[in-house]
């Protein structure tokens, strides 16, 4: 299954794209540029900050997420995660093991423009859980 996402990088860069290969457990997947054909590029797990699945690859800029808890559209426990960079993002974590590579991560803010992020623990500064 193909899937649009935005591999955002720890040094800041960011590559928009097509994966089918992705897996938690992989040190690496390939990324279909979003531009329309191209060379796949092998992106690794230990150079990226998070993996953003996306409704589509323009978004709105203008649009300022929700920090808040809503009726959230996963199960899991609340959190606020906060990367080493000082981006915040806020939802719910179904499975959370500080230990392996990264966990997934669902927005609470039901109109934000990514489905599911698959967060890389290296790139996390903290893990708050709220009730």
């Amino acid at each position: 299954m193909e899937n649009k996402v935005v591999a955002h990088m720890r040094d800041g860069s960011i590559h928009k794209g097509i994966t089918n290969d992705f897996r938690a457990d992989a040190g690496a997947f390939h990324l279909l540029p979003a531009e329309g054909g191209g060379i796949p590029m092998r992106v690794s797990l230990e150079t990226m900050k998070a993996l953003f699945y996306v409704k589509d690859y323009i978004g709105n800029r203008d649009y300022n997420t929700r920090k808040a808890f809503e009726d959230s559209r996963k199960e899991g426990r609340r959190a606020i995660v906060t990367f080493d960079d000082g981006e915040t993002i806020w939802g719910t974590i179904p499975s959370y093991d500080p230990n392996a590579s990264g966990f997934d991560f669902y927005p609470s803010d039901p109109d934000d423009n990514n489905i599911r992020i698959f967060v890389v623990n290296q790139s996390v500064k903290s893990v708050e859980f709220r009730t």
